[in-house]
């Protein structure tokens, strides 16, 4: 059983051979930005340092050496503000391209996502390098969290009650731009799609169930939905305490959820009430086990993951926090996951 029939046996509950893991089953595609884009003086581009250092992407102007480590002010293709450091995954906005009113919501620059140079090159490296794994598609962002990006973190949420007539309007071009990002991605072979988005605190949801519904579930639903049509599998990634969320992302019909910290939400939870019915991709929880890398407790957690949430004939998949060293946590405590998610069958 190669890494692409296990990993689909796991999200479709069809009895994989084994655990799947991210590093060994998986190979993700990721979307470029075009080299015409080039961000405006002062500001530095909000590229990941990682695309930047490979050549993938490269700034026309001359910048001084050094500066991917330094702290700086960075602008996105959206036209977003960002102060970054050297891992620009960390940064943060500093000012939305919408924040200071819906008046620019017509002229909004959304990226050209039908141009197919943006994908072409994971492309070409899922057709070689990814030969029998599963190809992921992932978005380096999803509705929420660039809606809240163009928005200010404080207006998106009150804009929900203040100004929903808008904010249906903005997402629905955002969902208009991940449709076409599912059809790049497929164009370029993905076996599954993932999205980003944040929707928890550490103690609960700071959205309603009910404002989750009305305004994000049907366009998760239509994404979901052209994944499906599609012949891909359709999945979100999303930290915090998801407890009152838990039923409308079921509801959204995702095939897994991706978690990071897994026991916010708790094990038992998940278990009763999305076993068998998601497939979860889950780290060893990066907030209390993963970084302390204590072997007794960390095969007492994975053991337990694998009892509570892969006894469906599949629905788990081993999915460790991708940038271990920016939580602390050592290439020996990496190699440890690997070999303790290999230890046991479902």
């Amino acid at each position: 059983m190669d890494g692409k029939e296990r990993a689909r046996r796991a999200i479709e509950f069809t009895g994989p051979d084994r655990v799947p893991q991210s590093a060994r089953d998986f190979f993700p595609l990721f979307h470029l930005p075009p080299s015409s884009w080039q961000p405006a003086e002062p500001y530095y581009p909000y590229v990941h340092p990682l695309i930047i250092k490979a050549g993938l992407w490269k700034p026309e102007r001359m910048l001084e050496p050094g500066w991917l480590e330094k702290k700086r002010e960075a602008v996105d293709e959206w036209g977003c503000v960002w102060i970054t450091s050297g891992i620009s995954s960390l940064g943060e906005i500093k000012h939305g391209a919408l924040q200071d009113g819906w008046e620019g919501l017509d002229d909004l620059r959304v990226p050209d996502f039908s141009d197919w140079g943006r994908f072409q090159l994971f492309a070409r490296l899922g057709s070689t390098l990814g030969q029998g794994r599963y190809l992921l598609g992932v978005a380096d962002n999803s509705l929420w969290e660039r809606y809240r990006f163009l928005r200010g973190f404080d207006n998106a949420l009150s804009d929900l009650i203040l100004r929903p007539r808008e904010v249906r309007r903005l997402l629905d071009r955002l969902t208009e731009a991940f449709l076409l990002i599912v059809d790049q991605f497929q164009k370029a072979g993905a076996d599954g799609f993932m999205l980003v988005d944040d929707w928890g605190t550490q103690q609960s949801s700071f959205i309603s169930p009910r404002h989750f519904a009305e305004f994000f579930q049907p366009c998760y639903r239509q994404i979901v939905d052209r994944c499906h049509r599609l012949g891909l599998h359709c999945g979100i990634h999303s930290c915090g305490n998801l407890r009152p969320l838990l039923p409308n992302l079921l509801a959204c019909g995702f095939d897994f959820l991706q978690l990071d910290s897994p026991l916010m939400t708790g094990l038992d939870f998940l278990a009763e009430k999305a076993g068998g019915k998601i497939c979860f991709f889950n780290s060893p929880d990066i907030q209390t086990v993963y970084p302390r890398g204590d072997p007794a407790e960390m095969t007492a957690h994975i053991q337990e993951m694998i009892r509570k949430l892969g006894s469906f004939n599949g629905g788990l998949v081993a999915w460790p926090y991708m940038e271990p060293q920016v939580i602390g946590v050592s290439p020996e405590t990496v190699k440890l996951q690997e070999e303790l998610f290999s230890r046991w069958e479902y």
